[in-house]
């Protein structure tokens, strides 16, 4: 196969550091190009160099020469901006979904949500976490009986506060299978805002990306066998 020519090796700019770093082969899309992963399990402060090859030719522009810090997932080292971080992952200004989905909340009322949510959807549904976000440090209650998927935010979020300094805020997440709030914005209590891994046309929970696409992209290399990524190469 043409994914058995290629070699990657992939080492720490600084002849001074040294990592650990996962390379399987790449992976064939079955369309004339190849896919090259790789999962550190350390970090490097002074950059890394990948290099491509095709027996013992150089592919593309390799040698890639990454001169900035690159960290592996698990390092703590925040960065203390969050615009900065933004733009480093070349966010957009605005997701449409969220936008849309938070039409119904020109204001949010805090103490509302305090007293309303846990008492209409805990006990109803049982799979409500109120999550509080201070000084970079994730803390949660769980509200309810069936609510063991909050593992899958659990680590959604320490990923992200591992990665940037999150700003102080509250919310409450439905990690059950259904949306909760189904009030519409002209009735009387109108709707509080819920996050959700799941919505529909009539509902007002504002969704987020299922836990399977967040997991499998925190596990990939690691603890998951099938991400976005390896797919690609085992598809069609």
């Amino acid at each position: 196969a043409g994914r058995t020519q290629f070699k990657v090796v992939i080492k720490a700019l600084s002849p001074k550091e040294v990592t650990r770093i996962y390379t399987p082969r790449p992976l064939d899309r079955n369309d004339g190009t190849f896919l090259m992963r790789y999962r550190m399990y350390g970090s490097v402060t002074k950059g890394l160099k990948i290099e491509i090859l095709y027996g013992d030719q150089h592919v593309a522009q390799s040698p890639y020469i990454l001169k900035e810090p690159v960290y592996h997932e698990y390092c703590d080292c925040p960065e203390e901006d969050p615009e900065v971080w933004q733009d480093m992952m070349s966010c957009p200004s605005q997701e449409p979904q969220i936008t849309e989905d938070f039409i119904f909340f020109p204001t949010i009322d805090l103490q509302r949500m305090l007293k309303e949510i846990p008492a209409k959807f805990s006990q109803t549904r049982g799979a409500i976490v109120h999550y509080t976000i201070l000084n970079n440090h994730i803390y949660r209650r769980s509200l309810g009986k069936y609510t063991d998927f909050k593992m899958f935010s659990d680590e959604m979020l320490l990923s992200l506060a591992r990665k940037v300094r999150l700003p102080d805020v509250e919310f409450y997440l439905n990690v059950g299978d259904w949306p909760v709030e189904h009030r519409k914005a002209n009735d009387t209590p109108g709707p509080v805002p819920v996050i959700s891994w799941c919505g529909s046309v009539d509902s007002r929970d504002i969704v987020l990306p299922t836990y399977d696409v967040t997991h499998s992209t925190l596990e990939t290399l690691r603890g998951v066998t099938n991400d976005l990524l390896s797919i690609q190469g085992n598809t069609g």
